[in-house]
């Protein structure tokens, strides 16, 4: 094997990376790469002038303050070389060098090893809940019509704001499945009330429709206000339910940062939808357990 460069992508390589994806994935990869966003990181491997291995990082969501390791991927030839990791450190260097604070990534569930998770343990993330049933059409001949689920993980660069001791108000079977897989402590008091001067706002993000297939829908609630607690109660009379929590992702008009519960609903499904296929790391199978059971109940 030749050197292998870790070098920025250029739009040029757009063809040697959607050929990764589809070569992966199937034709039908519904997440091709269109342009170089200069706004993002971008960075390609090659050995020689063949592109081998792709990564990105980017802005996440809603959150403009929070960046997202994704899009990693790399050739199966040349698997077992240290490209993913070096991937990672080189998106992570360059995350701190820019003064960002919180870093998530969302590792895939569809593979028994689970070892996009078990990669990301070992950079310090650590996980905070399930997005179960998120992207409608990936890994069909594993998953069948059932959208893929990811593991939310985090990690807080630069002295990242985290929990802090910000009061949150939960439903007592919301904090019961938070405990199943966050230290206690980061829940419990003592608290700083939080006082709002205006209403606070919902983030919601609708499911995906691929190939017919639909995703789940999200909604993102602020936690530190008493109101919290009626918008939850209401949510779970429309069908949602917990899928993890945020710790400082959201941000008040003064810029404080807030904490926030993320809830799902999942998509109609003419075929049932089973955690069986969603495979997690040990830390997270009590929680993948309560989802099981919501998902019964509902």
């Amino acid at each position: 094997m030749s050197e292998i460069l870790i070098r920025e992508a250029v739009q040029a390589d757009i063809p040697g990376i959607n050929q990764l994806f589809s070569g992966e994935y199937g034709h039908g990869y519904p997440y091709q790469l269109g342009i170089i966003n200069p706004e993002q990181i971008n960075l390609v491997a090659c050995e020689a002038q063949r592109i081998i291995g792709f990564a990105r990082a980017v802005v996440y969501g809603h959150y403009v303050h929070v960046w997202e390791l994704c899009g990693l991927i790399v050739h199966p030839n040349y698997r077992g070389y240290g490209i993913a990791k070096a991937f990672t450190v080189e998106r992570i260097r360059r995350l701190r060098q820019m003064g960002v604070k919180t870093l998530v990534s969302e590792a895939v569930t569809c593979y028994e090893d689970c070892a996009s998770q078990r990669n990301l343990l070992q950079f310090g993330f650590q996980p905070f809940g399930i997005l179960p049933f998120i992207h409608p059409w990936i890994r069909p001949e594993v998953l069948g019509t059932q959208p893929l689920s990811l593991v939310l993980m985090i990690v807080s660069l630069n002295g990242g704001t985290g929990f802090g001791n910000r009061e949150l108000f939960l439903h007592d079977k919301d904090r019961h499945a938070l405990e199943l897989f966050i230290d206690h402590s980061h829940l419990n008091p003592p608290w700083n009330r939080i006082v709002f001067s205006h209403p606070v706002e919902l983030q919601e993000t609708s499911g995906k429709t691929v190939h017919g297939i639909k995703g789940s829908d999200f909604v993102d609630v602020p936690l530190n206000t008493i109101e919290s607690l009626q918008i939850c109660a209401h949510l779970r009379q429309e069908g949602f339910r917990l899928a993890g929590i945020l710790p400082g992702f959201g941000r008040t008009l003064s810029g404080n940062p807030i904490d926030l519960l993320r809830l799902y609903r999942s998509p109609v499904s003419d075929k049932p939808l089973t955690f069986d296929l969603v495979h997690v790391i040990p830390q997270l199978l009590s929680l993948k357990r309560f989802c099981a059971k919501e998902l019964e109940l509902f």
